[in-house]
């Protein structure tokens, strides 16, 4: 039995992933293979380290293993866009060798929906029946791109995003992010550290100053200043969804303010720089607007159309 000391010392968050896993921990009696499903950085590949350092045991085991130091815990990640058929056979003699230290091993798949078919089949037989004291877990942002065939050999665990509270937590023990900043950041992730992180970083800040020009054009009136965005936004569109997911929460803030609402009901500290001039109602059909264009793009719809038809929200 593996003694749970410290069983996640770096996972925020996730109750019911502590209690399905401590419990595994506490009693011996893990599964041979797990599938870890949910939103980016809300920490399932941290759940999946700390999981595989407790069933590995050892000195210094929860350093060794986030370090990629330890022999019987292994991490892995496609070799570019895709997990193919020859690295999964190389990830099939690993999983055929005895553990070096303890009497168990752990196989780690980052981004299981890299999963090529053809890799999918070949990895089916050994998450099905691994070697004796092995453990597979699989970690993924698209549950129904896994083939069922070996989402039925796993046990699901389902993580949510983390909570305001938690998330501002991580940006300030981790990421030494100030806590006015944290809130702001918060705000702009939905409950991803990764994306907060994302959205603190040039890149990122880039994309808010994207969002706030759109509000610009919006406190103007000015209807081809904000069909002018909407060209710019359709030629940046690999990052199009967290750009409208950044102007939705912009636009919402100016809204709560417009409509002289609680305080209470803002969600970042600091007001958007721009946008103090839209009224609430066109406010209001922005955001509705923002919602429509999600679900369009979301379904693969016309970008051009539905960006044209954001413009085109608040006009008189």
């Amino acid at each position: 039995m593996v003694a749970p000391l410290t069983p996640f010392p770096r996972l925020v968050g996730q109750p019911l992933a502590r209690s399905v896993l401590g419990s595994a921990l506490e009693s011996g009696r893990a599964a041979s293979a797990y599938l870890f499903d949910g939103p980016p950085g809300c920490g399932k590949k941290t759940a999946a380290l700390d999981f595989a350092a407790g069933l590995v045991g050892g000195a210094d085991a929860h350093r060794r293993v986030a370090a990629g130091l330890h022999p019987d815990a292994r991490l892995f990640s496609p070799a570019g866009a895709s997990f193919r058929v020859e690295q999964v056979e190389e990830l099939l003699a690993q999983c055929a060798l005895r553990p070096f230290e303890g009497a168990r091993k752990v196989l780690i798949l980052d981004r299981a929906e890299a999963l090529t078919p053809a890799a999918a089949n070949k990895l089916l037989k050994s998450v099905e029946e691994p070697p004796a004291g092995t453990t597979w877990i699989l970690v993924t942002t698209r549950l129904a791109a896994i083939p069922p065939t070996i989402v039925s050999r796993c046990q699901v665990l389902r993580f949510k995003p983390l909570g305001e509270a938690d998330l501002r937590a991580v940006l300030e023990r981790e990421l030494k992010v100030e806590a006015g900043a944290a809130r702001d950041l918060a705000a702009l992730s939905g409950g991803s550290v990764r994306l907060a992180a994302w959205f603190r970083d040039a890149e990122g800040r880039a994309q808010i100053e994207e969002a706030e020009a759109f509000l610009e054009a919006l406190g103007s009136g000015s209807l081809l200043a904000k069909l002018d965005w909407a060209e710019s936004a359709q030629a940046a569109r690999a990052d199009l969804g967290r750009l409208l997911d950044a102007l939705w929460v912009l636009a919402r803030e100016r809204w709560v303010i417009a409509k002289g609402l609680p305080e209470g009901l803002r969600l970042m500290g600091r007001p958007p720089r721009h946008g103090g001039g839209a009224s609430p109602e066109a406010l209001e059909s922005l955001l509705k607007a923002l919602r429509r264009c999600r679900v369009a793009l979301a379904r693969n719809g016309n970008v051009a159309l539905a960006l044209a038809s954001l413009a085109l929200a608040g006009a008189p």
